[in-house]
C-alpha cells in the first residue's frame, strides 16, 4: 500500500498488527510514524506503552512484542532496520511464525531507512499480511501543494509557479523542502509573500540544478560561469560521475525535445512527456531552441561516450568532467 492508503487505515483504525515502511521519502515516513503514535497511545503514556529497538534478537523482539500496555489498548515496538531486512541476515522461522500470531494488543512496526530485500523470507510474510507501506517522493501538483501548503503555515504566500521553481531549485525531498521553506520565510521579513528573486537568493541548489545551470551557461556561451559552478559542485563533494550522468540526462532531455518539435508536437504534449514541472519544462525548450536536431544528438554522443570509456576502464574519471566540458562549449561555439 501506499501512505494514502495507510492513512485511510489509521483513520479507520483497521490496519494489519506487522507493519513495513519503506521508500525514499524519510519525511513522509516519519510522519506517518508519528501520526500511528498518535493514534495508538494515549497522551502522556507514550513511554509506557512504545518500544524502540536497533536490530534486535529473535527472543528480545518477541519478549517486547509479549509485553502488555499499561493504561492504554494497544503497544507499538518500533524495529528500525532489522538485519533480516536490511542485511544479509535471514530471519529465523520462530520469528516468521511469531509475526502470523501477534498479540492482539500489539502493532509491530519495522522501520527500514535502507533498502529492504524483498526477497527476504521475513519481507514476504509482511507482504502476505498486507503490512508494506511505501513511501515514494512526492510529484508533480502533490509536490507543489505541499510547498504552498508549507509556506501557508510560516504566514507566507507562495504561488504555484514560485513553488515549482523551489522545487527546481532544491529537490523533491519533502524534509529538505520544509527545511528551506523555513529558511526562505525567515528572511523574508515582512513581506506577505514569497517570490523567485527569494528563492534564487537564498535557497541552496541541488546538484541536478547545478548541472542544469552549468549546461545553460554552456548554451548561452558563458564559459566561465560554466566552469565555476563545475568547480563549486567539485569542492561541494560531488561525484565526477554523478555530474556525468546528469549531464548526459540533461542533454538527452534537449534532444527529446528536438524530436517532439519536429514530430509538431504541442508545448503541453512536450511538458507532459518531460515529467518536470512547468517552469522546467519552459527552461529545457528555451536551451533547445539554442541548439540544432544535429548538435544536441552529437551533445549527447559526447556525454555517452565520455562515460561508457570511463565506466569501462578506458579513461580516467579524473579530467573526464573538464574534458566533456571543453568539448560541449566547443560544439555550442559552432551553433
Amino acid at each position: 500500500m501506499d501512505r494514502k492508503d495507510f492513512d485511510r487505515l489509521l483513520t479507520a483504525g483497521d490496519f494489519p498488527p506487522v507493519l513495513l515502511f519503506e521508500g525514499e521519502e524519510e519525511y513522509l515516513k516519519q510522519t506517518a510514524l508519528s501520526a500511528l503514535r498518535k493514534r495508538l497511545l494515549p497522551e502522556g503514556m507514550e513511554d509506557l506503552n512504545e518500544t524502540l529497538l536497533d536490530a534486535p534478537d529473535t527472543d528480545r523482539l518477541i519478549a517486547a512484542a509479549e509485553t502488555l500496555p499499561f493504561l492504554a489498548d494497544r503497544r507499538l515496538v518500533v524495529v528500525r532496520d532489522h538485519p533480516a531486512l536490511v542485511g544479509r541476515a535471514e530471519a529465523d522461522d520462530t520469528l516468521t511464525e511469531y509475526l502470523t500470531a501477534l498479540p492482539p494488543a500489539t502493532v509491530l512496526l519495522f522501520y527500514c531507512t535502507k533498502k529492504p530485500d524483498g526477497r527476504k523470507k521475513i519481507y514476504t510474510t509482511i507482504k502476505k499480511l498486507g503490512g508494506i507501506v511505501t513511501f515514494s517522493p512526492l510529484r508533480d501538483r502533490e509536490l507543489t501543494a505541499f510547498v504552498t501548503e508549507a509556506f501557508r503555515k510560516l504566514g507566507k504566500e507562495c504561488d504555484e509557479r514560485t513553488a515549482d521553481f523551489l522545487i527546481f531549485t532544491c529537490g523533491t525531498d519533502a524534509g529538505l523542502l520544509l527545511s528551506e521553506a523555513a529558511k526562505i520565510a525567515a528572511h523574508s521579513g515582512d513581506s506577505p509573500s514569497i517570490d523567485p528573486d527569494s528563492i534564487r537568493e537564498l535557497a541552496t541548489p541541488s546538484a541536478e540544478c547545478t548541472v542544469f545551470q552549468m549546461v545553460d551557461a554552456v548554451v548561452s556561451g558563458q564559459n566561465e560561469r560554466a566552469f565555476r559552478l563545475m568547480r563549486n559542485q567539485l569542492l561541494a563533494g560531488t561525484d565526477r560521475m554523478y555530474m556525468l550522468s546528469m549531464l548526459l540526462r540533461q542533454f538527452r532531455l534537449l534532444q527529446h525535445i528536438k524530436i517532439m518539435q519536429y514530430e509538431k508536437r504541442s508545448r503541453d504534449d512536450i511538458r507532459a512527456a518531460l515529467g518536470v514541472p512547468p517552469f522546467a519544462a519552459d527552461q529545457y525548450v528555451r536551451q533547445a531552441a539554442m541548439y540544432t536536431n544535429g548538435q544536441a544528438k552529437q551533445a549527447v554522443r559526447i556525454c555517452f561516450d565520455t562515460e561508457y570509456a570511463v565506466k569501462s576502464g578506458r579513461l580516467n574519471q579524473e579530467g573526464a568532467l573538464e574534458a566533456v566540458m571543453l568539448k560541449l562549449l566547443a560544439l555550442r561555439s559552432r551553433a
